[in-house]
């Protein structure tokens, strides 16, 4: 912990406790001579492309924070690898100021919509370049390693047809530069009201499509229909848009479960280098996401019908 602690030129390290409940990447709360610190160990790949979205999320990230966005302060390492980002030995690192408070707990939902708002503010920063795998690239996959597994996920193949279907026409959305995760766990209620965690993944998106993910993660996953609602009108009432009332207009919530599927898919099946242990959990993670999609699509008609009320 000294190590992270002088990458970011934090001060004298003094403890350094693990926080639960982050699935993808490894958060410690670290305590130095120089105040309380969230440091971040990046699960990132040593390819090309993830450098390129790193610096892309930085920018994003340290725009936001300049135009005043309700977020933690990040921090700038001492001799960046990248912007934000510190290499200490083997991992990679980022940090921002520690937030004091509580997991989301109550109606934020006017909140979100205001917030994405002025998130879709912000410059584009390129158009979203992620399409999802066709189904014929899927077949691919299993066929090299048939077995139980490859069979249960052989078994979304109708639904991974229809999502990619889903997300076919961009014509007419709205590229922005935003964070790209707005759900309930990416939420602190902090003294100064709620705000806006984990930007390591933010980058270019279709407003539409980011808006009703968020107004699906806070309605209990499509469940309240008021609070998704909320969502939508307080976005509308700053910025004057709504998505259309289409199936399309969900592309982006499905493509979040398609694309972390095909990820887990490929580690389960040995073609990322992953641990043993990340191998292991890289299948049933992907079982997982195959049946949000699947949960998702049956409700789709249903959601539809309310952006068009």
């Amino acid at each position: 912990m000294e190590a992270v602690a002088a990458a970011f030129g934090l001060g004298g390290a003094i403890s350094w406790e693990p926080v639960t409940g982050g699935r993808s990447h490894l958060v410690w709360r670290l305590r130095t001579t120089r105040g309380e610190w969230a440091v971040k160990r990046l699960n990132r790949s040593r390819e090309d492309w993830w450098l390129r979205d790193h610096v892309v999320s930085a920018e994003v990230q340290l725009e936001a924070w300049e135009r005043g966005l309700p977020m933690p302060r990040p921090v700038h390492p001492l001799t960046p690898a990248a912007p934000l980002l510190a290499d200490v030995g083997e991992h990679s690192y980022v940090a921002h100021e520690w937030c004091g408070g509580r997991p989301l707990a109550g109606d934020v939902t006017e909140w979100v919509g205001r917030t994405l708002a002025a998130l879709h503010d912000l410059p584009a920063r390129g158009t979203p370049g992620w399409a999802p795998h066709p189904v014929a690239e899927w077949l691919t996959w299993l066929d090299e390693a048939p077995g139980p597994f490859t069979d249960r996920v052989r078994a979304h193949l109708p639904d991974i047809a229809r999502a990619v279907a889903a997300g076919a026409d961009t014509a007419g959305l709205t590229p922005v530069g935003s964070h790209r995760d707005v759900k309930p766990d990416n939420v602190l209620v902090t003294a100064r009201g709620p705000l806006l965690l984990d930007w390591d993944g933010a980058g270019p998106e279709y407003a539409e499509w980011e808006l009703t993910r968020a107004a699906v993660h806070f309605s209990g996953r499509g469940e309240d229909r008021a609070a998704f609602t909320r969502v939508i009108s307080s976005y509308q009432a700053v910025t004057g848009r709504r998505p259309p009332a289409d199936p399309s207009a969900f592309a982006g919530l499905l493509q979040v479960y398609l694309g972390g599927a095909a990820w887990m898919v490929w580690r389960a099946l040995g073609h990322r280098p992953v641990t043993d242990a990340e191998r292991a959990a890289a299948g049933p993670h992907a079982l997982e996401l195959l049946a949000d999609l699947r949960v998702a699509l049956g409700r789709l008609d249903e959601w539809v019908d309310w952006l068009g009320q």
